[in-house]
């Protein structure tokens, strides 16, 4: 007999949440089937079609709390005949969760997307109430579940599915049809950065780390987000015109690395970035910023080149030192493929996930 997951997401657009979904329906057993419910769509949505889901989008009118579309998603449920609701992002959690209750006390699965502190102390209230009444909660990294537990009391509600992604394909020319449409030069070095262009991401600190770095390197965003405006604005206040380039959202953000002699991830705060276990599959030379989550995917000079949160000056000696090395780039890249084949394939993390929602839709009622 099969099963129905109902994934909640609050968007699809570009990130990491939406990504992980992707992956769960496209590595999924055949008697799987998972239909997508978000209030918008989004530059994902035809990924997560392509992947086998269906996706419904049920408009959300009101932000924070909507309670027409809890109800929505509810009679959505029903009629569809989901079996387990699995959760993702704090608004679709709360709507979701809600929503499976009021559909005949349906089980429900969370995911936590970033460690506790990140969140804000509205959401960390919200977490809490879910916590104690969600079947139950997974963060994507251990680091993730580690910073739940220090501050809610989870009775075996709370574990870690690390996130995964499939095996990349060999490299297909799109970096280098990138570049060319940038009109990036390639006699010089190339740094790439991934992810939604905002303040999590640390781009600000990326771009003062430019304006100090000794190698005349150049940058290459990849993604779009609230913050491009500013992030122009301080590229022509740092002189960086010539150097720093903006690609928009692409849908192959993981198979432009191929090109990147480099690829940084400058984060404040993380989970655990999928576009970091992207790069790492492909033998990608790293710096990260040294945040519990990052640190649990790659370890410093094993896999990846490390600098403190938010300092730009210790971020540019960095890369400085890795794009004037070549034997160490290509000995962390070989390390952080090797790191990625036995922790963060996609095959592992979909496992975990199947098996928790065949438990879950074998139990009867919500937990007390």
């Amino acid at each position: 007999m099969g099963l129905t997951v109902g994934q909640c997401i609050h968007g699809l657009g570009l990130g990491g949440a939406q990504k992980v979904i992707a992956s769960i329906v496209r590595g999924g057993s055949e008697d799987i089937e998972h239909i997508v419910y978000s209030c918008e769509d989004g530059v994902l949505a035809d990924e997560v079609r392509d992947a086998g889901a269906q996706v419904r989008v049920l408009p959300r009118n009101i932000p924070k709390w909507d309670h027409g579309w809890m109800l929505r998603t509810a009679a959505a449920f029903l009629d569809d005949g989901v079996d387990v609701v699995h959760g993702h992002l704090f608004g679709d959690t709360l709507h979701g969760y809600f929503a499976a209750r009021r559909a005949n006390q349906l089980p429900f699965l969370m995911t936590l997307h970033n460690d506790y502190e990140s969140f804000s102390r509205i959401q960390k209230f919200g977490y809490g109430y879910l916590l104690r009444r969600a079947d139950l909660a997974v963060g994507c990294s251990r680091f993730v579940e580690e910073s739940f537990a220090a501050h809610h009391s989870v009775n075996g509600r709370l574990s870690a599915i690390v996130n995964g992604i499939e095996a990349p394909t060999a490299d297909d020319g799109a970096g280098a049809a990138l570049l060319e449409e940038l009109e990036v030069d390639r006699e010089r070095p190339v740094v790439m950065t991934i992810g939604r262009l905002s303040e999590q991401k640390g781009f600000r600190v990326l771009l003062d780390a430019f304006s100090q770095m000794a190698v005349d390197a150049q940058l290459v965003f990849v993604g779009e987000g609230d913050l491009e405006a500013s992030l122009r604005q301080r590229r022509a206040e740092l002189g960086l015109g010539d150097r720093v380039f903006f690609a928009g959202y692409r849908d192959d953000a993981g198979a432009l690395t191929y090109v990147a002699d480099v690829v940084a991830f400058p984060s404040l705060w993380e989970g655990l970035p999928i576009g970091l276990i992207e790069a790492m599959a492909r033998r990608r030379a790293l710096v990260v910023t040294a945040l519990p989550g990052m640190l649990e995917a790659v370890r410093l000079d094993e896999e990846a080149l490390v600098a403190p949160p938010g300092d730009a000056e210790a971020l540019a000696g960095s890369l400085d030192r890795l794009l004037g090395d070549e034997e160490l780039r290509s000995r962390l890249g070989r390390a952080a493929r090797a790191r990625y084949e036995s922790c963060f394939t996609a095959a592992q993390m979909v496992s975990e996930y199947e098996a928790v929602y065949r438990r879950l839709a074998e139990t009867e009622g919500p937990p007390s």
